[in-house]
This record gives C-alpha cells, sequence and structure tokens, in this order.
C-alpha cells in the first residue's frame, strides 16, 4: 500500500515538468502512506513519486517499477490479488521479472494489453504507467473505488495524487473552492465525485482510466457498477446463501495475501463477524482481533465483540475511549482526510486504525455488506416503498401528507412522496432540512441553485428505475460508499499506515450481488436477509440476528455537546470564523443554540458538518498553503 503522484506534460516540445525539490514535496506529503521506502522518476514531459508501504516482497518491491527496456514506468497505490497467475501467463509469454512484488506486472501488462490492462487486474488500487514511446501515461483506479485517485489540469499539465493535499504541493493548482461542491457536501455529509472541494480538482472515477496522450486527456469507463435486472427470478434463500459464502470465502483467501502481520476489525456485528470466521477458517495461527467504543455510547459493542473473539480463539485488543478524551484531535483527522466528512464513524475508525497499526500492517474489514444487501434503516425504508406502490396515487400523496413525529419517520413521509429515486434517496438521507439552506447560506454560496444536488444524484442514476430499493442501493454505491465510507477508510488507514482489505466489495461478489432479487436482501422488515442466512453456518444467532449499529453513531450526541463545551464551540461563535466567508454567523449559532437546547440528529448531523468544514477551512487550506509556500 502506498501514495503515488505526478505530472505530465499534455503534448508540445518536453521539458521539465516540476523541479525535483517540488517532486519531492509531493511525494513525501504522503509519508504516512508508505513509511518503508521511496522512489521517484524524471524524464522530460513526465515526473513521478511514490512512497511505499511493503507488504508483498517487502525487500524486493522498489517503485517505481520499469520493462525490459525502460521504456515503460509504472507505479501503485493497492494489492493485485491475482498478479501471480497475470505473472506466470506473461512469463510464458517471454516477459522478464526481478522480483515477486504484484507492481511488477503492470508495465509487463501494459505492453501486452495497452490501456486496457486494468481489466485483467483483481483487486485495489490506483495506478499510473507512462509510455516514453508514445509519450503517454495511463491512470487508472479499481473497479469500486477502494483507492482514491486525485487529478488536475494546470495549463499543458495534469498533476495527479492519492491525496489532495499532494495535488496542492505541486504548487500548480489553487485552492478555489467550489461551491456546487460545498453545498453537496452540506446536503449529502460528502463530497461526490467527480467534484472535490476544490474547483480545479476532480477525482478519477472507479473503474475508470484517464489517459494522458500528446494531444488530449480523456477519461474511459472499463467497468460499469452492475444495474439491478428486474427480470431476475427468485431462487430459494439457502441456494443465494451458498453462493455468497463461496465467493466471500474466495475473496477473503484472497486478501489473506501479505508478507508481514495481518488482523482483521471486529465490531461484533454480523459483516466483520463473518469476516472474522473465515478469516480463522484459513488460518494455522489465531486472528489478531480489534474494536474500539466510546464509553458514553449506548450501542458500544466491545463485549458483543469480545464474544466472537473468544468464539474463534482470536487474539483480541480492544480499546475504549471517552469523547472528553484531548487524543481526539479534530483537525488532524481533517488535514489526513483531505475534504470534510460530516461523520463521527471517521474520527472512530482513525482510533481503530491506530490500535490496529500498534500489531499488524494489514486488517481486514467487513464494510461495503449494507450497501450490497441492504444494511440500512432507508432500505427497509425502500423496500416499504415497494410495497406501498401499490396503493392508489391518492393513498400515497395522503399518507405523505401525514404530519408524523420524529425526525426518521418525517424522512420516511418524504420518501414516499418523492416524485423520482433521486429525490427519495435525498428525503432519505439528506442533511439539510427544516430550511436550513436559506438561513444558513450567503453570498455566492446562497446563489448555488437549489436542485444542485438532486441534479448530481440524476446524472449517476442516469434514468433507472423501477424497485425502490434496487434503486436505492445502487446510487448508495455510487455516491456514500466510494466518496464517504471508502473515502475515510482508506485515509484514516493510510493515515496510520495502515492497509485496510474490504472482501465484501471484491468486484466478483459485487456483480454477484447485483442480480440477487430485493426480497434476498430485505424482506419484511429484515435486512440483509441472503447474508443472515449465510451467517448462520458459523455464528450465534444473537449475532447474526443482532440489530444493526452505525459506527460510533450514538456517540455522536454526547461528543458533539463536549466539543461545543470547549475550543469548538469557541470556533463556531467567533466573530473571524472561516466558515462566515459562506455561511450566516447568526443562523449558525441559532443552529447551534437550537441543538443545545433540543438535541436532534438532524440538527446534530449538520451542526458536525459545519464543525468540520470551519476545521478545513483553517487547519487544511492553511497547512497545504503553507506547505506550497515552504518549499518556495
Amino acid at each position: 500500500m502506498c501514495g503515488i503522484c505526478g505530472i505530465v506534460q499534455i503534448g508540445g516540445e518536453p521539458r521539465e515538468v516540476i523541479a525535483p525539490a517540488s517532486l519531492d514535496v509531493m511525494t513525501d506529503v504522503m509519508t504516512h502512506r508508505g513509511p518503508d521506502d521511496r522512489g521517484t522518476y524524471k524524464a522530460p514531459g513526465i515526473a513521478l513519486g511514490v512512497r511505499r508501504l511493503s507488504i508483498v516482497d517487502v525487500q524486493g518491491g522498489h517503485q517505481p517499477v520499469v520493462s525490459e527496456d525502460g521504456s515503460i514506468v509504472a507505479i501503485q497505490n493497492g494489492e493485485l490479488y491475482n498478479h501471480t497467475e497475470i505473472r506466470q501467463r506473461l512469463r510464458s509469454g517471454g516477459h522478464v521479472f526481478a522480483s515477486l512484488c504484484d507492481t511488477e506486472i503492470l508495465p509487463h501488462l501494459y505492453e501486452q494489453h495497452g490501456t486496457r490492462f486494468p481489466e485483467h487486474l483483481r483487486g485495489k488500487f490506483a495506478i499510473a504507467t507512462w509510455d516514453g514511446r508514445r509519450r503517454r501515461a495511463v491512470l487508472a483506479r479499481d473497479r469500486m473505488g477502494v483507492k482514491p485517485l486525485y487529478w488536475a489540469r494546470a495549463g499543458d499539465l495534469v498533476v495527479f495524487a492519492s491525496e489532495l493535499k499532494a495535488v496542492l504541493a505541486s504548487g500548480l493548482v489553487t485552492t478555489e473552492l467550489d461551491l456546487e461542491a460545498i453545498d453537496l457536501y452540506f446536503t449529502l455529509g460528502f463530497v461526490p465525485g467527480p467534484r472535490t472541494i476544490l474547483a480545479g480538482v476532480r477525482k478519477l472515477a472507479p473503474g475508470s482510466t484517464l489517459e494522458i496522450g500528446e494531444d488530449d486527456v480523456r477519461e474511459t469507463p472499463y467497468w460499469a457498477f452492475p444495474e439491478p435486472d428486474p427480470e431476475i427470478v427468485e431462487r430459494p434463500l439457502d441456494e443465494y446463501a451458498d453462493e455468497l459464502l463461496d465467493l466471500l470465502r474466495a475473496a477473503v483467501r484472497d486478501r489473506l495475501m501479505s508478507d508481514v502481520p495481518l488482523g482483521a476489525m471486529l465490531s461484533g456485528g454480523l459483516d466483520s463477524s463473518l469476516i472474522v470466521a473465515l478469516m480463522a477458517e484459513s488460518s494455522s495461527s489465531p486472528v489478531v482481533t480489534f474494536s474500539v467504543g466510546f464509553q458514553e455510547d449506548e450501542s458500544n459493542e466491545l463485549a458483543d465483540a469480545r464474544r466472537v473473539a473468544e468464539l474463534f480463539g482470536c487474539e483480541h485488543h480492544e480499546l475504549e475511549l471517552s469523547v472528553t478524551e484531548n487524543t481526539l484531535d479534530l483537525d488532524e483527522l481533517v488535514w489526513h482526510l483531505d475534504e470534510p466528512i460530516a461523520d463521527l464513524s471517521a474520527l472512530g475508525f482513525d482510533v481503530l486504525c491506530r490500535l490496529a497499526a500498534e500489531h499488524v500492517t494489514v486488517a481486514l474489514a467487513g464494510q461495503g455488506a449494507d450497501e450490497l444487501f441492504g444494511g440500512y434503516t432507508k432500505h427497509r425504508a425502500a423496500a416499504a416503498i415497494r410495497t406501498l406502490g401499490a396503493l392508489p396515487t391518492p393513498m400515497r400523496r395522503a399518507l405523505a401528507a401525514v404530519p408524523l413525529p420524529g425526525a426518521r419517520m418525517r424522512r420516511a413521509r418524504g420518501a414516499l412522496g418523492a416524485r423520482d429515486p433521486s429525490q427519495r434517496l435525498l428525503a432519505m438521507s439528506g442533511r439539510l432540512v427544516d430550511g436550513y439552506r436559506d438561513d444558513l447560506y450567503r453570498g455566492d454560496l446562497a446563489a448555488v441553485r437549489e436542485d444542485n444536488a438532486h441534479a448530481a444524484v440524476e446524472a449517476l442514476r442516469a434514468g433507472l428505475d423501477g424497485d425502490p430499493l434496487a434503486v436505492t442501493l445502487y446510487l448508495d454505491a455510487r455516491l456514500g460508499l466510494v466518496d464517504h465510507m471508502l473515502l475515510y477508510f482508506d485515509k484514516t488507514s493510510m493515515a496510520n499506515s495502515l492497509e485496510v482489505r474490504v472482501p465484501f466489495l471484491d468486484h466478483r461478489l459485487v456483480e454477484w450481488a447485483a442480480r440477487v432479487p430485493s426480497s434476498m436482501k430485505v424482506h419484511r422488515g429484515v435486512t440483509k436477509r441472503v447474508l443472515r442466512q449465510a451467517g448462520l453456518r458459523f455464528l450465534p444467532d444473537a449475532t447474526v440476528n443482532k440489530r444493526k449499529v452505525g459506527f460510533f453513531r450514538f456517540a455522536l450526541d454526547s461528543w458533539l455537546q463536549a466539543q461545543l463545551d470547549g475550543e469548538a464551540g469557541e470556533r463556531l461563535h467567533a466573530g473571524d470564523a472561516a466558515y462566515r466567508e459562506l455561511l450566516d454567523g447568526d443562523a449558525v449559532e441559532r443552529l447551534v443554540e437550537d441543538y443545545r437546547r433540543d438535541p436532534s440528529e438532524d440538527r446534530a448531523r449538520l451542526v458536525l458538518a459545519i464543525l468540520l468544514f470551519e476545521s478545513w477551512l483553517t487547519s487544511f487550506r492553511d497547512r497545504s498553503r503553507s506547505a506550497v509556500h515552504t518549499q518556495r
């Protein structure tokens, strides 16, 4: 696992694209992603940098790697789980290898298949290849977007990196804000791709390549997230459970590939417990497991995790925190996230990764199952809407108009009355509720059109309609999974020099899951039905049927109240707060007081979003500017 960066010239007489000292700054601002080794490559028209966290062939896996004649150069952030079989095929075709590192197959695979080489890879990756003969660079991102890749165009140059801060460290890209992206952030709690919070920087889409040639820059998909098939004929539940276990077992085995210590994140819920069970099945030594909880969290799962660890004879490590502890550094978290993500889970996962990194270099996790099989409240609501959809239109409209108590019930009412799947998703997941948008936005941000978020979701939906649950899962996988959960997974794990692998997001399993009928996912209020059936083969009923608990979700109020009593409260009330560029300070103070007087989940999430935005403006933006200024 690594961090990669580079600059490519588009056409013209090849020249030096960046000073050596500036390339070093770009590379080394990501030292946390790869503390074991570093490498750079420079030639007229191209510059590449890489930091390496050594996982496979620890001694022989130095990057960049080159083809036999030196004309093809490649760098990678990720893991290629089928590299051994690809190496065997390439070797039989005459290619010569000097190591067992998975990255070394890339220049040879490119020679064999050209720009289509990512289609042959199985794993998680962000890759850059340079073809010196054709003066062409090809960037590639894995199918599910587990590994991030940012890029920006600066005149006749393309700047790219695993992290936003490394793009900025080039000194070639400004920190001008993207106002539509900021509106999306406050609406969704994260910035969905291809946008970033910066106007000039984009995220390469999952399953896509970016080809930088002599004349142009072209982004091309090589894989598409599978759309649901409405013509699927149902089979018995046990058949689906057997197939799921076969696919998940293979995905876990692939992700045990490592030459360094390996463990697992264990919450005590169904998803992570099943991963641990399959790891224990394939391992000759005890699985090393890790759990973290907050004392103030009423849903603290440490005891559940402990019981699962005992069941499978794991070497278990746990940590219990208090929301009042000063070890939870918000500014440092935002620095590593690159973009604000309004979810306390990111902070909790950062702490969990810190614990795991004390013992292992690689850890498996159960994330992704909820987005594939329907694990959230909104998925139960979507399944219910499918049932209610059989009602006459006047009756549905009447139900949608009924005043209901509580934020969740109001969201359900809004979803029932939605005019299309995108509006329904925003009703279930949006954060700018109760008219706060008009109160909060000011200046240029207030000029962003009100349907901005709806248009962004519609672009991903691309006309897909039908079964509400199937469409909701499809949109979740393309929105929140990639640019919310996987983004904070990557950034917080890499901040601690830890590689986290997610077996549920093996693309073969994802493609299979898209062909599983909705009734096998959520049925009569039971979520992840097929996964629960599979879990019964290994786990106690109590674990399989345990209520879904969000990571630190119930600690949000306690944590936020503690923060508002201290420095965070002072920052939000400060007359010179940076957020006042775009948000009305009086409206923010009213929101905070409303929340403190009458706490609600909706208000808490919005206050958290503003707090993280303020932290990003004052810590990340200013710190990244300082890095550029220092190198000059």
